[in-house]
């Protein structure tokens, strides 16, 4: 590998005028990556100009003649920010973005076909040569865009899942050369969503009618699994909505798995169609879920294999049962079974490059975020580049410990009414606000007190999407916009005074009733609390800047339950420290909010 020259990356930076916050970056990527090929995590708060840093970084390898090159982020909107930021690089999207030539009079994408089933589609490209399986034939488009990000090279940007899928399951490209991880704080979760799935009576019932029907060997077994299934999930929930499987039953569902043959049922199902026993169209949603169940029973078993210790490992993963008593008329699955990744740390570090640029605007402390990615390396925390006198970190002395075990009667609506009137009071003043629940409960109470208070909130239900109520809010809609963290706690901008103002309610602190919870509690007994306030730190500090996203923008946060006590000051950078208020009232510091702001 060639060394990273500190010119060389100057060079490469794209744009004029370099901020210092970049050229320090650049520096650290000089020294750590360039000179020590160590990795390199980055904490760069907003407004640093961290995509420039990432592709500075890439630019030098890519005309340095090394590849593959990929720069990965949690989602598709970050994918088209950094295409229309930096125009030279390649995107790679998934099925899903993707339309299929094979029913030309539907209007379906890639990820709605049972693709792989179908090997006499004319359009399939040939990922070694570019060529379709009929000659002449349109190609395909999400394999044709596939292929030319292998052969054309550059820098190629797609999201997290996209990278998982195809370097470490299919693996089509080589290790890269260079790899950037935007958004760093959050590839663990992302991984565990890509790796989670779901095994359901219904699906299963219609996979067991459909290979009954071409005669599949198979059949027995897989309807052996679903009925111990169903009486595992019977016996678990008859007094719990979701309750952790015991490493006895996982064993019994693995013993079963393991005669399934999938590739035979995978050859049974492409003859049945080759002898046009199966009408393609008319079975295209069954034959997609079959697919999905042949090449899943496989993640299945080892999925369950994680989830139980061995002499040299704890759990890795964990499955829980489900239940519904009833079903409504637009439901089908009454008992499921969900496999749920969680040390995902092994897997990230397979995806890693030897030269990796990691950076998010939180990390936090190193070490808990290493265990939970993956991700070890050099270590830096830039300063901000903003001005810390337009800035305010509220923690009122008089409002209550929302913690279910420390809340008073009457919690927590009764503190909900003082933000609604603290939310009215900064509306006079031309201040228009965010709040941030962690329940559905709490963000139907705030809309109920709000509607008697006489607030105008905007809050997604009723068929409104969360992007879309965001989105009427930008527009000037409301006085404030509502949601959960889930929704609005990160990945939504709202500078240039859109909403000066946030109030975030209580830490998400996980559900002992949450299957996360109780395998969490089992794997970690005391130690699972660094963790989770790790998580709470990160949490809150991405909410925190949601109103403050360049130099000129003002904005001040409130974090109201007495649980922040013990994580918000602990979070903060020591750039923030001064900006922090936590021996004030409620009463005080909206006097002092409202001095910043006008």
């Amino acid at each position: 590998m060639k060394h990273l020259k500190h010119q060389d990356l100057v060079a490469a930076f794209p744009y004029r005028d370099m901020r210092p916050g970049q050229a320090k970056a650049l520096s650290l990527v000089s020294k750590v990556i360039g000179e020590t090929d160590r990795n390199l995590i980055l904490e760069a708060p907003t407004g640093v100009g961290k995509t420039a840093v990432g592709f500075s970084f890439l630019r030098t390898l890519e005309n340095s003649g090394e590849g593959p090159l990929f720069y990965i982020v949690p989602n598709k909107t970050l994918v088209e920010q950094i295409k229309a930021l930096h125009p030279s690089v390649r995107v790679a999207y998934g099925r899903s973005e993707h339309p299929c030539l094979y029913f030309p009079d539907q209007e379906l994408t890639a990820n709605e076909i049972p693709c792989s089933l179908l090997q006499d589609c004319a359009h399939r490209v040939d990922q070694e040569t570019g060529e379709t399986h009929e000659r002449g034939a349109e190609k395909c488009p999400y394999l044709w865009h596939k292929y030319q990000a292998k052969v054309q090279g550059g820098i190629i940007v797609c999201t997290t899942a996209f990278y998982l899928f195809t370097q470490l399951f299919s693996r089509e490209f080589k290790r890269p050369a260079g790899l950037v991880v935007d958004e760093a704080h959050r590839i663990a979760s992302t991984i565990r969503s890509c790796l989670s799935y779901e095994i359901t009576d219904w699906h299963l019932s219609r996979a067991i009618e459909f290979l009954d029907g071409i005669e599949s060997p198979e059949v027995k077994h897989l309807d052996r699994f679903r009925k111990l299934m169903v009486r595992i999930v019977r016996g678990k929930t008859k007094s719990a909505a979701a309750t952790l499987l015991e490493d006895h039953e996982i064993r019994e569902l693995m013993d079963i798995l393991m005669k399934i043959d999938s590739e035979r049922m995978r050859d049974r199902i492409v003859a049945a169609i080759k002898k046009g026993a199966i009408d393609v169209k008319e079975k295209r949603d069954v034959l997609r879920r079959v697919e999905a169940l042949v090449y899943d029973l496989g993640r299945y078993y080892r999925s369950f294999e994680f989830a139980l210790p061995s002499a040299e490992r704890h759990p890795l993963n964990y499955t829980f049962a489900a239940s519904r008593k009833e079903l409504a008329d637009n439901q089908r699955v009454q008992y499921w079974l969900t496999i749920k990744a969680y040390y995902v740390a092994p897997l990230i570090r397979k995806l890693l490059s030897p030269r990796t640029l990691a950076y998010s605007a939180t990390i936090g402390d190193p070490d808990i975020f290493g265990y939970e990615t993956g991700i070890k390396g050099a270590f830096h925390s830039l300063e901000s580049e903003f001005p810390k006198d337009r800035t305010r970190i509220f923690l009122p002395t008089d409002t209550p410990n929302l913690a279910v075990k420390e809340r008073k009667k009457g919690e927590p609506a009764r503190v909900i009414r003082r933000l609604v009137r603290a939310v009215i009071a900064l509306k006079r003043k031309e201040v228009r606000s965010l709040v941030i629940v962690v329940s559905e409960r709490e963000r139907q109470q705030f809309l109920g007190i709000s509607a008697e208070e006489g607030l105008d909130v905007i809050s997604y239900g009723n068929g409104t999407p969360a992007r879309i109520a965001a989105l009427r809010f930008k527009e000037g809609e409301g006085d404030a916009l509502l949601g959960t963290c889930a929704n609005y706690g990160e990945g939504i901008d709202l500078p240039k005074g859109l909403a000066e103002a946030i109030f975030v309610l209580r830490p998400g602190y996980p559900s002992p009733m949450d299957p996360a919870t109780q395998f969490e509690e089992r794997r970690f007994g005391s130690m699972r609390w660094r963790l989770w306030n790790w998580r709470i730190m990160i949490e809150a500090m991405q909410a925190r800047g949601r109103n403050i996203r360049n130099e000129r923008d003002r904005g001040v946060t409130f974090f109201i339950s007495q649980q922040f006590r013990r994580v918000v000051f602990a979070a903060m950078p020591k750039y923030l420290e001064e900006s922090y208020r936590g021996q004030q009232t409620l009463d005080q510091c909206i006097k002092e909010a409202k001095e910043l702001l006008l």
